[in-house]
């Protein structure tokens, strides 16, 4: 490995002015060209950021951006941008961003002190500080399994510890395909509740969306053997006919002896727990042809019991060895399934890399859906059809792209609020007192809105800070009122006309998605003296 590879630090004070040097599609990050004179074009730098909680692996892409002074501001403008930064400084550089890792809670790190910057490979390494340079390097890692991170990392330990191993030359590092804004919203749902509703008339695509975000996330080879259908992908049709749970959960027979009968889903939950640094996409197709809070009801209940404990983000079992009157069935199901007796002694849970996707249509073949699930799902809509989309066979997304959507920007890492709101998020209050508005609307109403849905708010909006785009806030704000608000308003003119009319208080024309979605059901509820969020 030729390149250079840098730590620069973010110290606290200059802080305020890391959250508006992004470019706008947030593919470039910007700073001052001081600490960054003696790089090389395509050197990598990790900027460590521990005041906003994230880690950032670039490399060197522009120098000698030129500034202009305003009072005790610098101004420069690139990429149709213009910046205005605190303090005076000469020129800029710009980095593109590989990768944006999040800081999880309790993660330490060794500071640099007040020098901001040390190389961990090139002639500018210093031995000296070996001992301190290693646990940087492994602090690092331990923020994500992304083959390049690792490939870098593990070049630069071998310049600390005394190893006459060459380092290897880093594979090419290639764009992933595109993420439009749309995937981009469900990508953050995902990360703030794995369990996700797409509603839409027939035939927009619902299913198809799953299994592409399954390719874009199929990393490992050995999930990659049938190029029709990749290893992290399952699609399982909902039948009419389905009021318990033993469709999906199994049960127990006693046809010719006593056995366990297996079904796909428990299949799938088990190679997920064998592959958790994949995403794994379950696709419930037509989920709401018969009644999801029966043939569901595990589920529903166990994917409110996640937590995060040690570092890992765990739930109850959804299978429990208690639950079964002859254990030795329990035991045959773990060899069955190929799972550690050791690991699944006491039950197994739902893992954390598993997203739940139902496809759901809304006509007279179908169930309506309870608040219970809407109260747990993330809801989108997909309506939109565009006649002229998708007849281009060369950019067909059902095929493994030549890199991967990783899986720290799918799986979440937090479950509660209070995870959120003890970090540093400096909108979090924001978050709060729109809720707060809107909840004041609500008052007297069956939809006023509780402690799921603030935390769920406020997760949503802290991850979608970290990619920040135009007016991200209201953005974000206006997809989680769709989502988790509007979603649950149903009734007459009794129930509802008053409170679609004072929600425009607060939803205005400036969220785009609720303030549309508002006035159609008004119309709806005009023409057919009901309504509901459902199209």
């Amino acid at each position: 490995m030729t390149e250079q590879v840098m730590i620069y630090e973010v110290k606290s004070a200059a802080s305020p002015n890391a959250k508006g040097l992004y470019s706008n599609d947030s593919k470039y990050f910007y700073w001052n060209e001081t600490k960054f004179k003696k790089l090389n074009f395509g050197d990598f730098v990790f900027v460590v950021n521990r005041t906003d909680r994230w880690v950032l692996l670039s490399k060197l892409d522009k120098i000698d951006i030129p500034t202009s002074e305003r009072e005790d501001k610098t101004i420069f403008r690139d990429l149709g941008k213009d910046f205005t930064v605190n303090g005076k400084w000469n020129k800029f550089i710009r980095l593109e961003i590989l990768n944006k890792l999040s800081i999880p809670n309790g993660w330490m790190w060794q500071s640099l002190g007040s020098s901001e910057t040390t190389y961990l490979n090139g002639p500018r390494i210093g031995l000296n500080s070996s001992e301190n340079r290693l646990k940087n390097i492994s602090q690092l890692m331990q923020l994500s399994e992304d083959e390049t991170i690792s490939q870098i990392l593990e070049n630069c330990r071998l310049n600390f510890n005394g190893s006459t191993i060459k380092p290897t030359p880093i594979k090419p590092i290639q764009k992933s395909k595109e993420t439009n804004q749309d995937e981009m919203n469900i990508l953050t749902a995902i990360k703030t509740k794995p369990f996700i509703l797409l509603a839409g008339i027939s035939g927009t695509g619902k299913s198809r969306l799953v299994r592409t975000l399954a390719y874009k996330t199929c990393s490992k080879e050995e999930l990659k053997k049938d190029p029709k259908k990749p290893g992290n992908f399952e699609l399982i049709p909902v039948r009419p006919n389905w009021h318990d749970s033993s469709e999906l959960m199994g049960y127990v027979s006693r046809i010719n002896g006593e056995k366990y009968i297996i079904t796909s889903f428990l299949k799938f939950i088990a190679k997920a727990w064998k592959h958790t640094n994949v995403p794994f996409f379950l696709c419930l197709d037509e989920m709401n042809l018969a009644p999801v809070e029966q043939y569901f009801a595990e589920y529903l209940s166990i994917i409110e019991t996640r937590q995060v404990k040690d570092g890992k983000l765990i739930t109850d079992y959804i299978i429990s060895k208690e639950s079964f009157e002859n254990q030795n069935l329990y035991n045959q199901l773990l060899t069955n399934l190929e799972l550690s007796g050791n690991e699944f002694s006491e039950g197994i849970s739902i893992p954390s890399n598993l997203v739940v996707i139902g496809t759901v249509n809304m006509d007279e073949t179908t169930h309506s859906f309870s608040r219970k699930v809407l109260d747990r799902a993330m809801t989108f809509e997909m309506n939109n059809v565009d006649l002229t989309a998708g007849l281009d066979f060369s950019t067909n997304d059902w095929s493994y792209p030549e890199s991967y959507i990783s899986n720290d920007e799918v799986i979440g890492k937090y479950t509660s609020g209070a995870e959120v709101y003890s970090q540093t998020f400096n909108q979090k209050d924001e978050v709060i007192g729109f809720l707060q508005k809107v909840n004041n609307e609500l008052d007297g109403t069956p939809f006023k809105i509780a402690y799921r849905v603030r935390d769920e708010f406020l997760i949503y909006c802290f991850y979608a800070s970290k990619n920040p785009t135009a007016n991200w806030l209201t953005n974000a704000l206006d997809e989680m009122t769709s989502m988790k608000i509007l979603s649950r308003i149903e009734g007459d003119e009794t129930k509802t006309g008053k409170v679609l009319t004072n929600l425009q208080r607060i939803i205005t024309s400036d969220f785009k998605k609720s303030n549309a979605k508002i006035k159609e059901m008004e119309s709806r509820l005009q023409s057919n003296g009901y309504t509901s969020f459902w199209s």
